[in-house]
């Protein structure tokens, strides 16, 4: 076959006569009749910046035609089918060509050979179109022709299942009353119910065929009103589609349903061949007593048993309605070809940058100057990230989570969440994601007379303890003022008095703002969207959303908070912990244990911490004195009944943290004998003199139905901490060991301080058995297309120990 490639641009350059012979012969659609054809260019419903149309001659003779139009994607997937379909990863702005987008339900190439040299043709005439005009893909959507689909994969094309349309035949069927009996059920019935309640109305059905007055106006207003009431309002643009059925002539049919002069619902039908193409339809629901959908689909039926019409098309989608009416599906396919645009990183960046116009807040690219100190500074555990995003978001309002989020779904890229980057993983960093940093949303209000604060994600445990304790409030914060409220709560929140104070922080919270996958902001609490409350409330770093703000219940700050403090030797650690759970502390008790390293020989060191929240002096003495006597062992006091306040416990604990590098883990057990030999062994060993090892007592815990379900008498960290980079990977290795051995005996973990780089294909061990199964569903219902990234991949990124993180 000598095949040659004609372009024109326009058309009315066909030789119409030419056209209808080779249309006919060819059994093309009716979508390719010229007039057609001719209304797509006079009267685009949407947007077009170029038309071409590629006319493939065989010793001159017209044997194919394909049209193609060059528009932005967000013209043409307004429904996103093609998008979710493929995971193409574009800019709603970019450009592509496209055969006969939307208005076609039955896109293929009409020709008169099936040579496979004939199709490679037009695929390289179209790429190099699609090159030469920037476009970075081209595609034929809703195809269902079985030969074009087997030629586009025998020419490296993608495939994808896109939507399915619906028709049906009628020649089995001598009129309507035989064709209603044996619809399914519910069809049946309801045909039946809304033609009575049709007959017993005033209205009256109307079939129009050109010249019109002002119906297709009129219908094309309602149609209008139709999609602007589900959501589409340009989809598509009442006057041109007016026009676009002026232009087409005789193809057209108005199928109408009138009542008091108004037209309540209607459909815009092609007619040619023993064909009627269901194309558009408008409905006014608030104007009849019966269903203008189902009646609307009745007179398309008895029109065309009255016409002896044997196929009926009814397009795509509403896929329920339709079946039940008679519709059958059949299964619509995407086309497209591989990226033919700009540099995946390019591209990125480009988008990232049109992202940042969009923003009140600030995006910074990997390229960009300011990049390196944002992504450095974004973890605290000073031992360097190396897993780089593809951009960061610095969020300043509500709205711009959102923009970023929804951004990030449309181009397929992964989301991680940074709120003060207290993490000691730093698991927020991940490698070519786009993280959004939400440390900027700053907004603080207090209700001092219901006791409730609404506090957005970017506010730290100091600035809210501080802000309440104007108001004689108090909430329980993180041990570190500059630790931020959102992560510290997602994860259950260890916080200050925490166990008088709700039993978890996290059990304060009432009710969030959170934006899920889909870019939706809703607001969950325990009656309204109870699954993304329950997930909410101790997810952590699992979470599938990103919280904007939260609802706080908060506690009149206590009059009196004192600080005793002893050392004890390590001999005598067992018989402590044994005499706590004997004592079993009142939960306005805080009682912690710190063991650090032996500083030259012997055994390691034991401080005992004694933190009393009580409303006067005396019962604050009075609760350190009955303890203190109930544990009957050799302590030193170091410092007894200390007045202290929450800005006091912040810098207490600051104390602690002496090093420039810092890696953590831990766990929650009740083997208090096998806890103090692991500890005994290996702080003994310890590579740094600085690392730290906390005990705090959890006693038996009861939680309300929530993710965070971690429970264990004692609560064991250790922070290794070490300042030279050159130790980074024996100070790992021991932590790892030593927690290596201590799971051996523990009941769960804290997922907050759970060591997330060599651990997280072991995440569910923070969580109950069932609760981590939940939350794993819940994931896959609100998340289905991975937005957010996945915890449990982090070890895949090359995290191990030794890497700098």
């Amino acid at each position: 076959m000598t095949t040659t490639i004609d372009i024109l641009n326009t058309a009315k350059d066909l030789d119409p006569a030419e056209y209808r012979a080779f249309f006919l012969q060819s059994k093309a659609p009716l979508f390719y009749d010229l007039r057609f054809l001719i209304a797509a260019e006079q009267s685009p419903l949407l947007n077009v910046s170029k038309i071409f149309y590629l006319l493939a001659r065989d010793e001159g003779r017209l044997i194919a035609l394909v049209p193609i139009y060059l528009q932005e994607f967000r013209s043409v997937d307004p429904l996103g089918l093609l998008v979710s379909s493929t995971k193409l990863s574009v800019e709603s702005e970019e450009r592509g060509l496209f055969s006969h987008i939307i208005h076609c339900t039955d896109t293929t190439i009409p020709t008169l050979s099936h040579d496979p040299s004939l199709y490679a043709r037009i695929f390289d005439a179209i790429t190099v179109i699609a090159q030469a005009e920037q476009a970075r893909y081209f595609c034929f959507l809703n195809v269902q022709d079985g030969v074009l689909l087997r030629e586009a994969q025998r020419n490296g094309l993608n495939i994808n299942y896109m939507a399915d349309k619906f028709s049906i035949e009628l020649d089995a069927f001598p009129d309507f009353d035989s064709f209603v009996q044996p619809l399914p059920n519910y069809g049946h019935y309801e045909m039946i119910r809304q033609l009575r309640i049709f007959n017993h109305s005033d209205a009256k059905v109307r079939i129009l065929a050109p010249p019109f007055d002002n119906e297709i106006e009129k219908l094309a207003r309602l149609y209008h009103l139709t999609t602007k009431r589900l959501g589409t309002p340009y989809y598509w643009p009442e006057s041109q589609l007016a026009v676009f059925c002026h232009f087409c002539g005789d193809l057209v049919r108005l199928i109408v349903v009138e009542q008091n002069g108004q037209i309540v619902s209607g459909f815009i039908c092609f007619e040619e061949d023993g064909a009627l193409h269901v194309w558009s339809a408008g409905m006014g629901y608030e104007s009849s007593d019966f269903s203008p959908y189902t009646l609307g689909v009745s007179a398309v039926y008895r029109y065309a048993f009255e016409r002896g019409i044997n196929l009926i098309e009814c397009g795509r989608l509403n896929s329920h309605i339709k079946t039940h009416l008679g519709f059958k599906p059949k299964r619509l396919y995407s086309i497209v070809s591989q990226d033919l645009g700009i540099p995946a990183a390019t591209q990125t960046s480009l988008s990232l940058l049109k992202l940042a116009s969009q923003l009140d807040g600030e995006v910074r690219l990997a390229s960009h100057p300011a990049f390196d100190e944002w992504y450095l500074t974004s973890v605290w555990n000073g031992r360097g990230p190396t897993r780089r995003p593809a951009g960061i978001v610095r969020a300043a309002t509500e709205a711009d989570v959102i923009r970023a989020i929804v951004f990030a779904k449309e181009r397929s890229m992964e989301v991680s969440v940074r709120g003060s980057g207290h993490n000691y993983s730093g698991c927020f960093l991940r490698v070519d994601t786009l993280m959004l940093d939400i440390s900027g949303l700053k907004g603080l209000d207090i209700d001092s007379r219901r006791k409730r604060a609404i506090v957005e994600s970017g506010v730290s445990s100091g600035q809210l303890s501080h802000a309440l304790a104007a108001k004689g409030l108090a909430f329980p914060t993180g041990h570190v003022k500059e630790v931020g409220i959102s992560g510290f709560l997602l994860g259950g929140g260890l916080g200050i008095n925490c166990s008088q104070w709700g039993g978890m922080s996290v059990f304060n919270v009432q009710a969030l703002d959170i934006v899920t996958a889909d870019g939706r902001l809703r607001h969950v609490s325990e009656t309204q969207e109870p699954d993304l409350f329950w997930a909410a409330r101790g997810a952590g770093p699992c979470s599938f959303f990103v919280v904007t703000r939260f609802y706080l219940s908060c506690y009149s700050l206590p009059r009196v908070i004192t600080n005793s403090s002893y050392t004890l030797p390590f001999t005598h650690l067992h018989d402590l912990l044994a005499r706590l759970e004997d004592a079993s502390p009142p939960t306005n008790l805080q009682v912690m244990i710190s063991v650090s390293p032996p500083t030259s020989g012997g055994t390691p060191t034991v401080l005992l911490n004694i933190l009393a929240f009580t409303d006067s002096p005396q019962e604050a003495q009075a609760l350190r004195e009955s303890f203190e006597t109930s544990l009957e062992l050799p302590l030193t006091a170091l410092a007894i009944n200390q007045p202290s306040n929450f800005e006091a416990i912040y810098e207490q604990f600051n104390s602690m943290v002496v090093s420039k590098r810092f890696y953590a883990d831990n766990i929650l057990t009740d083997n208090t004998q096998e806890l103090v030999s692991i500890l005994s062994q290996y702080l003994s060993d310890a590579p740094s003199r600085s690392s730290l090892t906390t005990i705090l007592w959890r006693g038996v815990t009861t939680y309300p139905q929530a993710a965070f379900s971690a429970h264990g008498k004692f609560f064991v960290s250790t922070y290794a901490q070490w300042d030279d980079a050159k130790d980074d990977s024996v100070n790992q290795y021991w932590l790892k060991r030593m927690y290596d051995e201590l799971q051996e005996i523990a009941r769960s973990s804290y997922i907050n301080e759970y060591d997330l780089e060599t651990r997280a294909g072991e995440t569910s061990m923070c969580f109950a058995a069932e609760n981590w199964e939940k939350l794993q569903r819940l994931r896959l219902e609100y998340d289905p297309d991975g937005v957010f990234v996945d915890v449990q991949q982090l070890e895949e990124h090359g995290d191990q120990p030794g890497s700098n993180n």
